[in-house]
């Protein structure tokens, strides 16, 4: 019979991005103890997890970059928030978003998170900032376009998120210039 790694103990866990009222954390956990706990190899990771503390109970898989990275939340003030974004590939980023409502995270609608480029998109990067107060995100997204020039275009915006829908609105935005 093989062994089932789900219900082996890990053999590291490091708690990581812990909500401001304490109660909830990242855990990653690793199939051995990494030579430096702030660096840990993505080789080494089996799970990525939101837990409640401090019981560690599970309360959203996370999961990894499409290179074995971890994911960074970044929680709102009153801890009912959090955002990550992930690389699904070396070309696009996804921003993911939850809300807490009563002990239950749920997953919100971020498919159109993103300010609408005028050209081309090659590759799209999108990622959370910080949380202006619960609910309203500032986030950044850099665009790189087809054709080869090298030109690209970055945007700061703020989206506002309906707890009660999921959905999102794009409440301001403004084209950042470039640093050339």
């Amino acid at each position: 019979m093989q062994p089932n790694c789900a219900e082996d103990p890990p053999g590291f866990e490091k708690i990581a991005d812990v909500s401001p009222d304490g109660k909830f954390g990242v855990r990653i956990s690793c199939i051995g103890e990494p030579e430096d706990p702030n660096k840990i190899n993505p080789a080494l990771i089996t799970a990525v997890e939101v837990v409640s503390l401090p019981s560690k109970d599970v309360v959203v898989k996370v999961g990894q970059d499409y290179e074995g990275n971890p994911a960074h939340l970044i929680w709102s003030s009153d801890s009912n928030w959090f955002t990550y974004s992930l690389a699904d590939g070396p070309r696009v980023t996804d921003t993911h978003v939850y809300h807490r409502s009563g002990i239950e995270f749920t997953q919100l609608e971020t498919e159109s998170l993103r300010v609408n480029a005028k050209s081309d998109v090659r590759n799209e990067y999108v990622n959370p900032i910080r949380w202006v107060k619960p609910g309203v995100l500032l986030l950044e997204q850099f665009d790189i376009f087809r054709g080869g020039n090298g030109e690209d275009a970055t945007y700061s915006f703020t989206a506002r998120f309906d707890e009660k829908t999921g959905k999102s609105r794009i409440i301001s935005k403004k084209k950042i210039p470039s640093k050339e």
